[in-house]
């Protein structure tokens, strides 16, 4: 495979290479002054120099490999002059790759970092740090936030205007949760899952995803079940005696077939002991 140049606005495909394999770079300022970032999976890093030097590129010249995992890029310098570093990351900040950027030597010793700017477009965005699922319960929202950081990473591998659209979804499912609406945000949190398994940005495939997602759905279902069966136990107190020791085995009955994950026939148990309650009151 030829080596490949990085202009400005191909960060995010020196991001997405990273996501795949770690990847050789090597990186100067050329004859104008202007960056000159060379990527290449497979070789050598320092095998990019003559194409650098082909490319117009002068010293003090950086090279090494680079990896992103989840929402960072590890940059390891095998030749590190600082010029060269101070530079390459000058280039980095003005392209905002979106990833925190680690600067590390062939060592492993810690040279720079790069942390990402929040574009001004972000305003009215919902991030993961940002919801608040205080009053619902946290075990119905704690597999949809592990989904929703799951995903995340993912999404920026995917090209550019897929990526856009994914962000605003994630970040619409975020909303939705922090409104309580988790079956719309479960529902939309699938779609991204399965669009993301269709580009490959994901080890898992879209079959797969689904039947991930149908599991998530069936424990916060179980959830909510069991919230109602003892809500009515509750209830059952009000009714006298003889009805209330009839509607108390109905509640175990429903009781024992959401364990036994028979939830339709458990919902059905459930509305007539409602029913019952309703024409006792």
């Amino acid at each position: 495979m030829k080596p490949t140049r990085i202009e400005g606005s191909d960060v995010r495909t020196l991001v997405r290479e990273g996501a795949k394999r770690r990847t050789s770079f090597a990186f100067c300022m050329d004859a104008k002054n202007d960056p000159l970032l060379m990527i290449q999976p497979g070789n050598k890093p320092e095998q990019l120099r003559p194409h650098l030097k082909s490319g117009g590129g002068r010293p003090p010249m950086a090279w090494g490999t680079f990896v992103v995992r989840s929402d960072e890029m590890e940059m390891t310098c095998e030749q590190a002059p600082a010029k060269a570093i101070a530079s390459l990351k000058r280039f980095l900040r003005a392209n905002k790759p979106k990833v925190n950027v680690l600067f590390r030597d062939d060592g492993g010793n810690l040279l720079d970092s790069l942390k990402p700017e929040k574009a001004s477009n972000d305003d009215g965005v919902t991030t993961l740090d940002e919801v608040n699922s205080t009053g619902i319960d946290p075990k119905l929202v704690q597999p949809l936030l592990a989904r929703a950081k799951r995903i995340k990473p993912r999404i920026a591998r995917a090209p550019g205007p897929l990526e856009r659209k994914l962000k605003r979804g994630l970040s619409k499912s975020l909303a939705q949760i922090n409104e309580g609406r988790l079956e719309e945000a479960q529902t939309l949190l699938t779609v991204i899952e399965q669009a993301v398994a269709r580009i490959g940005a994901d080890r898992e495939s879209a079959d797969a995803s689904m039947k991930r997602s149908d599991r998530s759905r069936k424990t916060r279902t179980l959830g909510a079940d069991v919230n109602r069966a003892k809500k009515l136990r509750a209830s059952i107190v009000r009714a006298p005696g003889s009805k209330r020791s009839k509607l108390d085995r109905a509640v175990h009955v429903a009781a024992r077939l959401l364990k036994h994950k028979d939830y339709d026939k458990a919902r059905l148990v459930m509305d007539r002991i409602e029913k019952a309650l309703g024409a006792i009151v």
